[in-house]
């Protein structure tokens, strides 16, 4: 998930090389849009992108709030052994109770479903490692969820 500091030998590495494929290859944002919601200049944010400049951490926090995007927070917490986790404030109640049972029970199949497939050869590629891990992240991230919205209907 981290390993974007590469580039292709690009002088863009590390965080830079995350925002640079997000927002250039991807396309997954746009830059303008972004900007406006984080309160900085469009430049400003192409810069940060490029690799121009660094971006501040408290620039990094408007980044996630304007992009909602996760991958961004994870890129801080994997390397240290955590994972981060969404903190849901809206009232648990059975229809959502539910759907993110759900969500949480599909993520583990699908996790459980590709380990299997990933050891019946007897060994792990890369690739289906970057699968499993991809998999079984979404599994912490969604019991994390679910465990934090139950902790507030504690009476």
């Amino acid at each position: 998930m981290n390993n974007v500091n590469n580039l292709n030998s690009s002088p863009i590495s590390g965080f830079s090389a995350l925002c640079y494929v997000n927002f250039i290859i991807k396309k997954k944002y746009r830059v303008d849009s972004i900007a406006q919601k984080m309160r900085i200049a469009t430049d400003t944010l192409y810069r940060y992108i490029r690799g121009e400049n660094i971006i501040p951490p408290d620039r990094i926090i408007n980044l996630v709030s304007a992009t909602g995007d996760i991958e961004y927070l994870e890129f801080f917490c994997e390397p240290v052994g955590y994972i981060p986790i969404k903190l849901n404030r809206t009232k648990l109640n059975k229809e959502t109770r539910e759907r993110d049972e759900i969500e949480l029970s599909i993520f583990l199949g699908k996790s459980l479903e590709s380990v299997e497939r990933a050891f019946a050869n007897g060994k792990i590629s890369k690739a289906e490692y970057k699968e499993i891990h991809s998999l079984l992240t979404k599994v912490q991230e969604k019991a994390g969820e679910l465990k934090e919205k139950i902790k507030r209907e504690v009476a």
